[in-house]
């Protein structure tokens, strides 16, 4: 990375959720990386928002806290960034309240009872998941997908996460039910709070076109106000393509690493496979649009 130029990193994870980082490890490797702003987007959880955000006092490191949520659109799974953006720059603490984790309890225990139905799919096939196989020593992480494929690597029924996901894991399968939970209601709990909102990764939902633009009205409708433009598995063909969707609909660009550690090997937080360099510039709009309109 160019030293003279700020970058950041809205999209990671810790072991409140998928992620195999602590949320203070998180901090520590986003200063490490010479990023000079994180989010923290745990699926469905802000549990390790407070803690990330400590240590980034401690390391002269701003933490937004960030949300990952999902949801089911026509199908299909997909995954909405929620911030709760600062009054300044650079952000002090905007503590999350109350409600905010009492309302996440709903999408937990939904998150919770998906995970139990999987357990018992997987049952009625001879093969033997509990809880304390996938909660990596973490009784209060989100479960996800991502954890399943860990205790099947360490049952021996495949080799990595990607046969996996391949064999056991597909979306709507035979072991993974579709969710339950709605755009609508999504979208419902993030306006309800106020966070700035952004579709994740847009193109791993394999839309075409036409499908990808009316996902983002359908959206807009509800409240997004901006897409992750860059992400670790975009192409610069993507970027583009995002920036151009971004300009037409009169959304802001977004963008992370989706870093995960150990859990995605390879991808580093604020590099992503390597190149990825995610502007500084990109959260200045953010917050000048909520400031100025």
């Amino acid at each position: 990375m160019n030293k003279n130029i700020k970058y950041i990193d809205l999209h990671t994870h810790s072991t409140a959720s998928d992620g195999t980082c602590s949320p203070t490890e998180v901090a520590v490797l986003a200063k490490e990386a010479g990023l000079n702003i994180i989010a923290l987007t745990d699926h469905d959880t802000m549990v390790g928002v407070e803690e990330c955000f400590k240590k980034g006092l401690e390391l002269d490191l701003p933490v937004i806290a960030g949300v990952e949520m999902s949801c089911v659109y026509r199908s299909k799974e997909i995954h909405i960034l929620g911030y709760l953006l600062p009054d300044s720059f650079p952000p002090k603490y905007l503590e999350v309240s109350d409600e905010i984790f009492e309302d996440l309890n709903f999408f937990a225990q939904e998150r919770s009872n998906r995970n139990a139905e999987i357990i018992e799919r997987f049952k009625n096939d001879g093969i033997f998941i509990s809880k304390n196989d996938l909660n990596n020593g973490n009784p209060n992480a989100q479960i996800t997908r991502a954890h399943f494929s860990n205790a099947l690597i360490k049952l021996g029924l495949v080799k990595d996460k990607a046969e996996a996901f391949d064999k056991y894991l597909e979306y709507g399968g035979k072991y993974i039910p579709v969710k339950k939970i709605t755009t609508v209601r999504c979208m419902e709990f993030l306006t309800k709070h106020n966070f700035f909102i952004s579709l994740a990764h847009p193109f791993q939902y394999k839309f075409s076109d036409y499908e990808l633009e009316e996902l983002l009205t359908h959206l807009i409708d509800l409240g997004l106000k901006g897409v992750e433009v860059y992400h670790s598995t975009h192409s610069n063909t993507d970027i583009n393509k995002l920036y151009s969707l971004a300009e037409k609909y009169n959304l802001l660009p977004t963008g992370g690493s989706d870093f995960h550690g150990g859990n995605k090997p390879g991808l580093y937080i604020g590099k992503g496979y390597g190149d990825l360099q995610i502007p500084f510039e990109l959260i200045q709009n953010i917050l000048n649009r909520r400031a100025y309109g």
